[in-house]
């Protein structure tokens, strides 16, 4: 079986550790491929994000990822719109539910990481939901906000993602599971992240299709989507 880590940051923005040094330790995990999601700053650095990973030879792929941090709906499916041709994973920093339901919207869109972040609900209902199915946006959960979460706090956002597996399992939206790491001693084995997917509710099996098949999908749909090859979701060329 192929695992994969699809938010992990890197010392080009928010993360500690070099690209080398993350792909370096993925691959000592047991990882099929990993996605360098630093945070979007602008075009530049995203590009030099691109660069950098180019020039490391590793066992692992390594994926050109951005996660978008910001608070306007509007200014987010700008920088979409910017972005979607240059990268082959897109999260959003969700906690915001004006956007959650931007990011389950919007077709372009990977990802919609904890969007349960800085609340005291989990931040999603069936209207962002339906929209996540129809659009194929996966709905993150990020092991990082459990991990740096402490006490009452820790037990809300644990509850808040219990929550949201299982209205994401009755409307069959894809879940997947991310270290978010920003550090590689954040990084997890990948039966650890199936083992947090199952603690929260999902079957066995549904939980290691969040770190295999979901991040899996996602990629290959991508690669086909920015080399020419897939159009849209059902019509492929050649």
């Amino acid at each position: 079986m192929r695992f994969y880590d699809l938010e992990i940051h890197s010392n080009l923005s928010d993360g500690e550790n070099t690209i080398a040094e993350i792909a370096k330790f993925a691959e000592h995990l047991g990882y099929s491929g990993i996605a360098i999601c630093d945070k979007f700053e602008s075009l530049e650095k995203l590009r030099h994000l691109k660069e950098q990973i180019s020039k490391i030879e590793t066992a692992v792929e390594i994926y050109t990822g951005v996660k978008i941090y910001v608070e306007d709906p509007a200014e987010l499916r700008k920088i979409i719109d910017k972005i979607r041709e240059e990268v082959e994973i897109i999260i959003v920093a969700g906690g915001k539910y004006a956007i959650n339901r931007a990011a389950c919207e919007n077709p372009k869109v990977d990802i919609l990481a904890h969007p349960e972040a800085d609340r005291f609900d989990n931040g999603l209902d069936e209207v962002c939901l339906n929209e996540a199915r129809k659009n194929n946006v996966a709905i993150q959960i990020n092991f990082s906000e459990i991990l740096y979460k402490y006490r009452r706090s820790r037990s809300v956002t644990i509850g808040n993602m219990i929550k949201n597996a299982r209205i994401c399992k009755e409307l069959k939206v894809p879940i997947i599971v991310c270290s978010g790491a920003r550090s590689i001693w954040d990084m997890r084995d990948p039966r650890k992240l199936v083992a947090t997917a199952n603690v929260i509710g999902l079957e066995l099996e549904n939980s290691f299709t969040c770190v295999s098949l979901v991040p899996q999908q996602l990629i290959e749909n991508n690669k086909k989507k920015l080399t020419g090859t897939k159009i849209t979701e059902g019509v492929e060329i050649g």
